[in-house]
């Protein structure tokens, strides 16, 4: 009954919405290149010529006469930038009305200007997304993100050029939830309602995130009148299984609220598999080991998220959002694995496994934050997190049961964030920014193996674990920043940051950590012209274990492969700097270098006293990094619009201490790559076609030595309905070759070679419904990534 009643009071707000707009005499202004103009005078007068209402468009290039559309009308446009233009109406919709640039010709001379790629803002790069955007065959604001240059982004992941895997935040705003759930978040959100994106390779202290971040600013809608706006969507995506997706937004803004509601879900089923040829040193003896696994699974998911913008008179702002995420995933693999002894060719072992089960995550998240026009910023974050998973393993030889067993595990987080800070700017022109963060996280974690032995499922007590983990942080920042002139900006901060964890398991007390730590951070940048920009970064940070990879918990993969948790696991720290160099507001050219002692990373070792691959996050002496790289963007006329991306790489990891072995691998890998816009028709029909790729060389990866890879994608954007109507064709990894041709292992006496089964070629068609845009006549507008498995 609740369900009926939400979808009622939905259509009911968005018809209200689209009645209004259709009353009045309506439509929008762009260019050729369908960016919005905003302060083209738009006069209404009767076919006669007689003067009847005139309004200026805003900022988004839509316009609304107070005037019903009771007879004939002609609507005169005028902009000092744009051609005269005139249409007659008959209708209250006048559509998108796109007017043609003037040029200003000089002794035979015609000025032409381009908008620039990036702007450098206190030290951030910040990129206009509708800008950049306009012509891309993007959906969503995590496919956004990724167009974006010196951003790669794979399927569920982003990383910064020089500067690995940043932070996410939303609207500049603190949140606890985990970057995977931040991403989760970014593709149920419309591209269309990303404003811009600022790039920070050294994060401010007040946003209590250390290292590279990326702000992703949500467009808030009108600040002066009413409006409201929307978008529905559904993706048909196809691989091995096909997938359904669908999502929904409406932006609800006046002149001091808005509220604005998204919602995503997505249901289909995935395929995967691998084949693994190992060979095993046990005593002394070889044991080759053959193994084909395959599994499918069906998901589940969905997300919601609330927010609601208050501004006061004196221009304080309250802000607050619920977020609500799930998914269910069901599961079924099987895999078939052979040992040979080597030495003895008439010894040998077949196994068959089978591995079913189903996993579920909740979600929830409530932030709330109050931002004063004092210069003081205060709020709370709290995320709930559970996640219970059940799964059974029987693996057989022949028509023996090897194992039979049955894993019950739960997981259930409660993580709360305060936090306080001030800015004040002096006389001087020196910006102080200081404040305090304090956090308590209690993670429950629950598992239980029950063996079947002939007699029904009986538990193994000595294998239960029933453990808490209780965090407490507390960090005290200063920040000083000072512009020098006009060409040289600085920014220092320090930060103090206290943290403990108590940990029990099974009734058994002890502490993980317990230890301050100091955190410098500087930001340098220099501006000889526009066209000339430098800018040094230097960052300090800590990365913790999740708390299921510090759990003791063994979990089968098949016959040969278990999954392991450490408890011995240590945080590791991260140092790094990058010097850029931005050239014309488009190019960008930098060197980097990353260290981080104690670097930890889901490591196989082939064990010593039996016939099992173990895969456990193990800490490394140190993990380096250096290189350089630059983002080139270029065009050809009207027709491509393209932009090149490269870096080259060294890395090293090493570890003197891996069980029984050591290692010290290094590798010099190059990344390219390119992206390309076609516009194929600019009027009637609207079609834009992208074709992007990258190529690899290789990586390193502790005792992994991984092969090059290389991806070619396409995607077409047909925009019809006066822009309102999108239908989206994509195809990604259209060659099947985005996955190492190459995962090996050959350390020691360690050796195995995996061949991955892809699956990520897919094809996905989706349509997308802008409608609302109703406005009022104008009187002269979570960090949780420690959880799960």
């Amino acid at each position: 009954m609740k369900r009926i009643l939400y979808y009622m009071m939905f259509l009911l707000v968005t018809g209200n919405g689209m009645l209004i707009a259709q009353n009045t005499i309506h439509g929008k202004v762009t260019d050729t290149d369908n960016i919005p103009v905003d302060g083209v005078a738009v006069v209404l007068q009767t076919l006669d010529s007689v003067y009847v209402d005139a309004v200026v468009t805003d900022s988004l290039g839509l316009f609304n006469l107070n005037r019903a559309a009771d007879q004939a009308y002609r609507l005169l446009f005028q902009h000092l930038l744009y051609e005269p233009f005139q249409q007659e109406i008959s209708q209250a919709d006048a559509g998108t009305i796109r007017l043609t640039t003037k040029d200003y010709e000089l002794d035979g001379v015609v000025v032409k200007a381009e908008r620039p790629k990036v702007k450098v803002e206190n030290g951030a790069l910040k990129y206009d997304v509708p800008q950049l955007m306009k012509d891309k065959s993007v959906s969503n604001a995590f496919e956004a993100v990724k167009q974006l240059p010196g951003i790669i982004g794979g399927a569920d992941e982003i990383q910064l050029l020089g500067a690995g895997a940043p932070r996410i935040i939303l609207n500049g705003q603190l949140t606890t939830m985990s970057p995977d759930q931040l991403i989760t978040m970014l593709k149920s959100i419309p591209s269309s309602r990303v404003k811009n994106v600022e790039v920070m390779y050294n994060a401010p202290a007040k946003y209590n995130i250390k290292g590279a971040v990326i702000n992703v600013i949500l467009d808030k809608g009108s600040t002066e009148g009413t409006a409201l706006q929307g978008e529905a969507g559904v993706d048909y995506l196809q691989k091995h299984f096909a997938t359904g997706k669908a999502h929904a937004n409406l932006l609800y803004s006046t002149s001091n609220l808005t509220v604005d509601f998204l919602v995503n879900g997505e249901k289909g089923r995935y395929f995967e598999g691998e084949n693994i040829m190992a060979r095993h040193t046990l005593e002394n003896s070889v044991t080759e080991v053959y193994q084909s696994g395959r599994g499918n699974g069906r998901i589940n998911s969905g997300d919601m998220r609330l927010g609601v913008d208050y501004k006061l008179k004196n221009e304080d702002k309250l802000s607050a959002a619920y977020t609500l995420g799930g998914n269910n995933i069901k599961k079924n693999r099987v895999a078939e694995t052979s040992f040979s002894v080597l030495q003895d060719a008439e010894t040998s072992d077949q196994r068959f496994s089978r591995t079913t089960g189903e996993d579920k995550v909740t979600l929830h998240n409530i932030r709330m934050q109050y931002d004063g026009h004092t210069g003081i910023t205060a709020g709370m974050d709290f995320t709930r997190y559970n996640s219970p998973s059940f799964q059974n393993f029987l693996e057989n030889r022949g028509q023996e049961t090897l194992t039979d067993m049955q894993n019950n595990s739960r997981q259930n987080i409660s993580q709360w964030a305060l936090f306080a800070n001030h800015t004040h700017t002096f006389a001087t022109g020196w910006t102080l920014n200081y404040g305090v963060h304090g956090g308590y996280t209690s993670s429950k974690t629950y598992i239980d193996y029950l063996y079947n032995k002939g007699n029904g499922y009986e538990p193994e007590p000595d294998l239960l674990e029933n453990n808490t983990q209780k965090e407490y942080t507390g960090n005290l920042f200063a920040e000083v920043s000072k512009d020098f002139g006009e060409h040289f900006s600085a920014t220092a901060s320090l930060k103090a940051e206290y943290f403990r964890s108590d940990y029990n398991s099974n009734g058994s007390k002890s502490t993980l950590w317990n230890d301050w730590t100091f955190f410098p951070n500087a930001s340098l940048s220099y501006v000889f012209t526009p066209q000339h920009i430098l800018q040094l970064n230097v960052n300090s940070d800590k990365t913790y274990p999740s708390y299921w990879e510090i759990t003791p918990q063994i979990t089968p993969i098949n016959s040969y492969s278990v999954v392991m948790g450490n408890p011995a696991l240590k945080p590791y720290r991260s140092y790094e700097g990058q010097f850029l160099y931005i050239l014309k507001q488009k190019y960008t050219f930098m060197v980097f270098a990353q260290y981080e002692p104690d670097y930890f990373a889901q490591l196989p070792y082939q064990s010593s006293t039996e016939l099992k691959n173990v895969f456990r996050y193990e800490n490394m002496d140190y993990n380096l990094t250096a290189g350089i790289g630059a983002v080139i963007p270029f065009r050809i006329g009207e027709f491509m619009n393209s932009q090149f991306t490269a870096q080259g790489i060294r890395m090293r990891q090493k570890l003197d201490h891996f069980n029984d072995i050591s290692f010290d691998n290094s590798k010099y890998l190059g990344q390219f790559f390119l992206n390309n816009t076609f516009t194929l028709s600019k009027s009637r029909p609207n079609l834009k076609l992208d074709l992007n790729g990258y190529y690899i060389t290789g990586a390193v990866q502790g005792i992994y030595d991984l092969g090059s890879v290389y991806n070619v994608s396409a995607g077409l954007k047909w925009q019809f309905a006066n822009d309102k109507a999108t239908v989206l064709l994509k195809c990604d990894n259209i060659f099947r070759s985005n996955i190492p041709k190459k995962i090996e292992i050959n350390q020691a006496n360690q050796y195995s070679r995996l061949t991955k089964i892809d699956d990520t070629r897919c094809v996905t068609v989706s349509f997308i419904w802008k409608f609302g845009g109703y406005k009022t006549k104008k009187h002269d507008k979570v960090d949780t990534s420690r959880f799960g498995k």
